[in-house]
């Protein structure tokens, strides 16, 4: 749209040249008299009647031109504003990350909870609490170790244990009355890696749970 715009300009300024040029420049006649010629003040008149008619013209054009830039402008500046109001909405409705529990607050390889603040789990629940219509999504991650294959093992695999670990999350919200109607429990087990897995450190940050708030429509 806006090259539409810009090449109007264009056709417009070219046209205002020329009409400037046509206005300054005087057209050069054989002044040298002859029987047959007409009258010169006659002649004069209707060489003044043509330049006069051509720059009606020419105006007139330059008009509509800038009426039909003018329109696009503004169909432009509509569509601009709806776009934004679009963007608007979509970051208010965007998940909010409340709280990312790392990969100290599981034993290693299991869902069962290590360590975890009781100051944490109160500020989730002040925080949910406080947004009565919003949705509870709570994601686990893992590194890309499998998980040792074994007679008596507990998980299928690392898709298994994100699960597990999620929902491990999601029955402490539930002990502290959130709704479990509000909650969505999601494994992603390796797929959405935040940091490389070929460092011990990295692998680390992959290990995750993270709690996040979807507000309802009209909340902030």
């Amino acid at each position: 749209m806006r090259v539409i715009i810009i090449g109007l300009s264009v056709i417009f300024f070219t046209l205002s040249a020329i009409i400037t040029f046509k206005a300054l420049g005087l057209p050069v006649y054989n002044t040298s008299y002859q029987d047959d010629r007409k009258d010169p003040a006659s002649e004069s008149r209707e060489v003044i009647k043509k330049l006069t008619d051509d720059q009606d013209a020419n105006r007139a054009l330059v008009s509509d031109l800038q009426a039909t830039i003018a329109r696009l402008e503004d169909k432009l500046s509509t569509k601009e504003e709806a776009l934004e109001s679009i963007k608007t909405a979509d970051a208010e409705n965007r998940p909010r990350t409340l709280t990312v529990f790392g990969g100290g607050t599981f034993r290693s390889g299991q869902d069962v909870i290590n360590d975890i603040a009781f100051s944490t789990i109160e500020y989730l629940v002040g925080e949910i609490s406080a947004s009565p219509g919003s949705r509870v999504i709570i994601e686990g991650h893992t590194d890309n170790i499998p998980i040792k294959s074994s007679a008596g093992k507990l998980y299928r695999d690392n898709m298994d244990l994100s699960f597990l670990r999620a929902k491990a999350i999601a029955n402490i919200l539930v002990f502290h009355g959130i709704s479990l109607d509000r909650i969505s429990v999601i494994g992603y087990g390796d797929t959405r890696p935040v940091d490389s897995n070929d460092t011990e450190e990295g692998r680390a940050k992959n290990r995750r749970v993270e709690v996040k708030l979807i507000p309802a429509e009209g909340e902030n």
